[in-house]
C-alpha cells in the first residue's frame, strides 16, 4: 500500500460542498486532498447536446459497474385507500397505481462537480424562520448558528457561483445579485394571469445561470438541457465554478476514480489516515490531520457507520446513534399538461418561476412549513420530440401525428414543500448488499408523516388551480412523492446541532465526537426549508466551515 504526500485536509467528495471547501481552504493556504469516487466530466466531449449529437449526461445512479445497487431501500409504506386521488398517474391510466410506496431511486451523480451536474439551478436562499423552527413554531430543531452568519457566506457563495435573481422576493438579500433575472419563457409568462387567480405571484426564480459571459463560462443559450448537463458552463455547477476556483490556488490536488473503502483512527480517536482504491484499482493510503466528509446525505453516513473499530464499535462518530438519523427529502408534487397553443415550451431555463406566497410557516392551514410552486416545463419528458413520443402509444403514421400535434405544448408545474426530520425516515447499512470493495451499501428507508400529506394535499390542489386557470384540461402525467420515492434533495443525516444526543456534529461542523471530523455536505444541514433548493445553502455552509477548520487550526487544536 503506497503511501501519498500527505495534505493539512482530505476531502471526500467533489460536489458542491466538497469544492466549495476546497477553494475556501485552498485560498487559506492549506494544503488539500479532495478524493472523488467518479471521473471527470468534459462536457463538449460527454453531453454536447449538437444537433447531430443529442447525448445529455448518462449516468446511471442506482448501480454500480457490475449491476450492483449502489443503494438498497428498507419498508415499503402503505398507502391508504383514501389517498388515491394523489397518487402518481399518466393520462392513459384508467386507475392510479395502487400498493405501497416505491423508491424510484436516490437521484445523484458520481463525478467531479457532484448532482450539481444535472440539477436545474435553483440557487435559494433558505427563509430566516428556517433555522429556529423549534423555538418559534415548536417543531423540528434550530440551527446552531445565526441567519446573520448564513448569509455571510450567502453572499461569498454568490460571488464565485454568479446568480441571476430579482432584488426583491420571500426571501430576504442585503444587496443586488451579480445577474438581472432571466425572463420568463414564453410558456410561463402564460402562466401568470392563472398564478395571479389562485393568488399567487409568478416571478422569476433565482437561479445559478449566467445571464452574460464570465471567463470561459457562456451566456445561457436557453436549451432547456439543465438535467441532462450544460455543454456551454452557463449553469454554476460545481465543476466549472468552484474547481477552478481551488485549482487556482495551488494548494488542492484532486483525484478522480478514488473510492473510499476505510477510515483508520488512532489510539487516541482521532482520524489518522484514509484508504482509498486509485484509478488503476490499487489501495493507496494519506495520513490525515484533517478530514471532511462531502459525500452526500447518503454516502456520507454510510461511510461512518462502515468505519467500525474497538474505539467505534457502532461507527465513525455514532456514539450515540445519530449518524444516519433525521433524514430528510423531497417533497413534490409535478403536474402536467398540454397548452391550447403552440407555445414552444421547450425553449428557456427549465424552471424560469416560481411563485413563494405559501413558502412561509403559517400560510397554509393546519400544516406545519410551507411551499413553492414553479413552472417545470424542461422536465425530459418535454425535452425533445423522441421524449414526447413516450408519453403517447400506438404505431404509424396515426402515432407520429399524435407526437407533432403536442410536441412544444407542453406544460409542467411542479410544488416542493417542508419535509420533516421522524424516526421513521433514515439511512442504515444493508445486511446483505456489498460493494466491490466489501463495505455494506446504504439502505434507505423513508415514509411521509401526517405533516407532509396534509402538505402534499395542498401541494396538489394548488398546482392543479393553476393549470385549470391556465385552461389547461389535457393532463400527460402526474407525480408525487405519496407513492414515489425519488429523491434528489436529501438531508440532515449528520445534522448539526447543540446536543451530541440529537445531532452529530458541533456548531463549528465538527464532530461531536471525532475531533479532526468535519462536515461539508447536506448531510450537515438540519432542514429542509419550505421548498427551497438547498443547493446555496450547502456551498455556504461548506465555505464555513472550510473558515472553522482554518480557525481550530490557529488555535493549535491538531
Amino acid at each position: 500500500m503506497k503511501a501519498q504526500e500527505n495534505p493539512d485536509v482530505i476531502i471526500i467528495g467533489a460536489g458542491a460542498g466538497g469544492l466549495a471547501a476546497a477553494w475556501r481552504l485552498g485560498s487559506i493556504g492549506l494544503r488539500v486532498a479532495v478524493l472523488e469516487a467518479g471521473q471527470y466530466f468534459r462536457p463538449l466531449r460527454d453531453y454536447p447536446h449538437r444537433e447531430n449529437d443529442e447525448r445529455g449526461l448518462t449516468y446511471n445512479a442506482s448501480v454500480d459497474a457490475r449491476g450492483v445497487r449502489r443503494q438498497t431501500f428498507g419498508k415499503r409504506q402503505t398507502i391508504p385507500q383514501e389517498l388515491a386521488a394523489y397518487r402518481s398517474r399518466s393520462a392513459g391510466d384508467a386507475e392510479p397505481s395502487d400498493g405501497p410506496r416505491r423508491y424510484w431511486g436516490y437521484s445523484h451523480v458520481r463525478g467531479v462537480g457532484g448532482s450539481t451536474l444535472h440539477f436545474q439551478g435553483e440557487a435559494h436562499r433558505y427563509h430566516p424562520d428556517e433555522l429556529t423552527l423549534q423555538s418559534k413554531f415548536g417543531y423540528g430543531c434550530d440551527w446552531p448558528i445565526s441567519y446573520k452568519e448564513l448569509v455571510h457566506y450567502y453572499a461569498i457563495a454568490e460571488k464565485i457561483i454568479g446568480i441571476s435573481a430579482p432584488l426583491h422576493s420571500f426571501r430576504p438579500r442585503e444587496g443586488a445579485p451579480d445577474f438581472e433575472p432571466h425572463r420568463l419563457s414564453y410558456g410561463s409568462q402564460l402562466l401568470v394571469p392563472a398564478f395571479k387567480k389562485v393568488g399567487l405571484d409568478l416571478l422569476p426564480n433565482p437561479v445559478a445561470v449566467l445571464k452574460s459571459k464570465r471567463g470561459s463560462r457562456a451566456a445561457c443559450n436557453y436549451c432547456s438541457c439543465c438535467t441532462a448537463g450544460c455543454p456551454t458552463g452557463a449553469k454554476g455547477s460545481a465543476d466549472v465554478t468552484f474547481w477552478p476556483a481551488a485549482r487556482a490556488t495551488g494548494n488542492v490536488t484532486l483525484r478522480t476514480r478514488a473510492t473510499v473503502f476505510g477510515i483508520q483512527t488512532d489510539v487516541s480517536g482521532h482520524i489518522s489516515h484514509v484508504l482509498f482504491r486509485n484509478r488503476s484499482g490499487g489501495a493507496d493510503r494519506l495520513a490525515c490531520r484533517i478530514l471532511v466528509m462531502a459525500a452526500g446525505a447518503i454516502e456520507t453516513p454510510r461511510l461512518l457507520l462502515t468505519s467500525t473499530s474497538r474505539l467505534f464499535p457502532s461507527g465513525l462518530g455514532n456514539g450515540d446513534g445519530q449518524v444516519g438519523k433525521h433524514l430528510t427529502e423531497t417533497l413534490y408534487w409535478f403536474s402536467a399538461g398540454f397548452h391550447p397553443e403552440q407555445i414552444h415550451s421547450y425553449r428557456g431555463l427549465p424552471r424560469d418561476g416560481c411563485a413563494w406566497n405559501r413558502a412561509v410557516h403559517g400560510a397554509n392551514e393546519g400544516c406545519l412549513g410551507g411551499f413553492t410552486v414553479s413552472t417545470n416545463h424542461g422536465i425530459p419528458p418535454f425535452m425533445s420530440p423522441t421524449s414526447y413520443a413516450a408519453l403517447f402509444s400506438g404505431f404509424g403514421q396515426p402515432f407520429q401525428d399524435q407526437v407533432a400535434r403536442h410536441f412544444g405544448r407542453g406544460i409542467a408545474l411542479s410544488a416542493t414543500g417542508q419535509w420533516l426530520p421522524s424516526d421513521s425516515t433514515f439511512v442504515d447499512l444493508d445486511p446483505t448488499v456489498h460493494d466491490e470493495n466489501g463495505l455494506a451499501v446504504a439502505r434507505i428507508t423513508s415514509a411521509l408523516g401526517h405533516n407532509e400529506v396534509a402538505l402534499l394535499k395542498q401541494m396538489a390542489a394548488c398546482v392543479r388551480s393553476v393549470l385549470v386557470e391556465a385552461g389547461i384540461t389535457e393532463l400527460a402525467f402526474e407525480q408525487s412523492a405519496l407513492d414515489c420515492f425519488a429523491a434528489s434533495h436529501v438531508l440532515g443525516t449528520c445534522r448539526m446541532g447543540t446536543d451530541s444526543h440529537t445531532s452529530v456534529a458541533d456548531k463549528d461542523s465538527f464532530s461531536h465526537e471525532v475531533p479532526n471530523l468535519a462536515f461539508a455536505d447536506g448531510s450537515l444541514i438540519p432542514s429542509t426549508g419550505s421548498g427551497d433548493s438547498p443547493f446555496l445553502t450547502i456551498t455556504a455552509m461548506s465555505i464555513r466551515t472550510a473558515d472553522r477548520i482554518a480557525s481550530r487550526l490557529d488555535e493549535g487544536k491538531f
